[in-house]
C-alpha cells in the first residue's frame, strides 16, 4: 500500500482549501495558525507539488490543490459515514443485555417487568451467562458483569460494589450460637477464588480450623445452585449480601454470626463506549442504577 500523508495534514489542508484562510482554518480547528501552515507544508512536501499560492492575506488554490481537494473531502465524508454507521442503532426497540447468571435469575428478572411499564416501547432480551461475551459481530447492546471492571477496549461504569456474608435456613440456627457450633453444620460451598477469600476471612476471624467442617455440596460457579439448596436448609453457605438480602428481610435465611467481609469484585456495566449514547442503554442504565441503590 502506497504510504499515504499524515492524517492531521490532509484534514488541516482540507479546511484550509474549504475557506481559503489558514487564519480561519486554525480557528474553525482550534489550532494555531502557525501549525496549519506546518502542516500544509509538510503535506506538499510529501506530495512533491505546492498546494497553495500564498497571499498577504488570504491563499489560493493551486492546480494540484484543486485536483486534490474534492478527493480529500470525499475521503473524509466516507470516513464520517463509517463512524455513523458503526455507532448507529440498528433494533432501537430491542435491548439485549448479557448478565451474570446469579444476578439474573435471583435479581434483575423478578424486576423487569417494572422497567418494561416505564418504558414499553423497548423489549429486552436476556442472556444470562458466566462467560464474558465479545461485542464483535453480535446484537449485543450491554454486559452487567461482576468482576474489576477491567475490560480491553470496552466501557465500564461501575453500579454496585457486594460483600459477602454467611448464611443459613432458620431451622439450622440453635439457641447462643459460639463459631465452634458450625462444625456440626453441612456447609454448601461455591468453588471460586472470591467466595474462597471470603471463607478464608471468616477462618481467621475466628479462629476456626477448615479441616473440621462438613461439606456437603460443592458447586462450581453457580451460585443460584447454592442460594436454593441453602433456602432449603441443607446448609450454611458464604454468598454475596446483594442475592440475598431479600431472603434475609424475609427470613428465609438468616445471617450467622453477623459476619460479613467485602467483596472484591463489584458490578459493572460494560459496553463499547458508543452504545452508552444509545436511547435505551441509557434508559435500562439509568433504571438499573436506581433499582441497585434500594438494596439495603
Amino acid at each position: 500500500m502506497q504510504k499515504l500523508p499524515p492524517l492531521n495534514a490532509l484534514r488541516y489542508f482540507l479546511v484550509a482549501g474549504q475557506t481559503l484562510s489558514f487564519k480561519q482554518a486554525a480557528e474553525q480547528l482550534f489550532v494555531s495558525q502557525a501549525a496549519i501552515s506546518q502542516h500544509i507544508k509538510t503535506l506538499e512536501q510529501h506530495l512533491g507539488v505546492p498546494l497553495f499560492v500564498r497571499g498577504t492575506r488570504q491563499v489560493q488554490l493551486t492546480e494540484q490543490g484543486k485536483r486534490l481537494l474534492p478527493d480529500i473531502q470525499a475521503g473524509f465524508d466516507s470516513f464520517a459515514r463509517g463512524v455513523k454507521a458503526l455507532q448507529q442503532d440498528s433494533d432501537p426497540k430491542v435491548l439485549n443485555v448479557t448478565v451474570v447468571e446469579s444476578l439474573s435469575t435471583r435479581w434483575l428478572v423478578p424486576r423487569l417487568q417494572d422497567f418494561q411499564e416505564q418504558y414499553p416501547d423497548i423489549r429486552v432480551r436476556l442472556e444470562p451467562s458466566n462467560r464474558v461475551r465479545s461485542f464483535d459481530d453480535t446484537d449485543i447492546d450491554l454486559a452487567l458483569r461482576f468482576g474489576e471492571g477491567k475490560y480491553s477496549g470496552l466501557e465500564s461504569r461501575f453500579v454496585l460494589g457486594d460483600r459477602y456474608v454467611l448464611v443459613c435456613h432458620p431451622s439450622l440456627m440453635r439457641p447462643n450460637m459460639v463459631p465452634e457450633d458450625l462444625y456440626q453444620l453441612p456447609v454448601l460451598e461455591e468453588i471460586g477464588p472470591i467466595t474462597g477469600k471470603a471463607w478464608q476471612a471468616f477462618l481467621r476471624q475466628y479462629d476456626l480450623q477448615d479441616d473440621k467442617f462438613n461439606r456437603v455440596l460443592q458447586v462450581e460457579d453457580s451460585t443460584v445452585t447454592i442460594v436454593d439448596a441453602a433456602i432449603a436448609g441443607q446448609g450454611i453457605a458464604m454468598l454475596r449480601y446483594n442475592l440475598i438480602y431479600e431472603q434475609i428481610q424475609k427470613q428465609q435465611l438468616v445471617m450467622l454470626l453477623n459476619f460479613s467481609d467485602p467483596s472484591f469484585y463489584s458490578y459493572y456495566l460494560v459496553a463499547p463506549a458508543h452504545h452508552f449514547k444509545r436511547r435505551k442503554v441509557k434508559l435500562f442504565a439509568s433504571w438499573l442504577t436506581l433499582a441497585l441503590s434500594a438494596i439495603k
